[in-house]
């Protein structure tokens, strides 16, 4: 059972998703760091551009089954569209969704002059592209595949911890 936490780079999944999997027992991952341990290298730069975008998502597939295979609960965090090296969305295709086995979907905003500062003081670095527009794309694929899917989907503007967890752990409940 995979419940997947979406939306751009600096909105803060990783934050809440590493508090969520301290105080409960679900194995956390990103999926950039299960495609980082899978393939031993990665195609992506600091200001966040993918290469060979349809390897990575190979490898996030045989990442993800080994995990759910084990018969762990995961909390991944990712992305439903990717920026490719020309600075262009990619929107990645339900198929990748289903075969990673999500059944629960949040997806994580915020207001793009909070994302923007995040991503200057980690990154050192700005966004590739414009902050609303790649907001608007990730929440539209993130819709479609959940439609698509019939998975139930949450989307959350820079929630609290309280809600945050309350939701997930309502989506990993009902699929127990």
């Amino acid at each position: 059972m995979t419940v997947f936490v979406a939306g751009v780079h600096g909105v803060g999944k990783s934050f809440l998703c590493q508090q969520y999997a301290n105080n409960f027992s679900v194995t956390y991952e990103s999926a950039s760091g299960l495609i980082r341990k899978e393939r031993a290298q990665t195609d992506w730069s600091t200001d966040k551009r993918v290469g060979n975008i349809d390897s990575n998502q190979i490898a996030l597939r045989v990442a993800v089954q080994k995990i759910i295979t084990a018969g762990q609960l995961l909390l991944l965090d990712g992305h439903f569209v990717l920026i490719n090296e020309k600075s262009e969305f990619v929107a990645l295709e339900p198929s990748v969704f289903q075969d990673i086995g999500i059944t629960g979907v949040v997806i994580l905003e915020a207001d793009t002059e909070v994302i923007a500062s995040r991503l200057a003081a980690r990154d050192s670095s700005r966004s590739a592209v414009d902050i609303g527009l790649f907001l608007d794309c990730e929440r539209a694929q993130a819709k479609r595949v959940c439609q698509e899917l019939s998975v139930p989907l949450h989307i959350l503007n820079q929630p609290d911890f309280s809600k945050f967890s309350k939701i997930v752990s309502d989506l990993f409940r009902a699929k127990l």
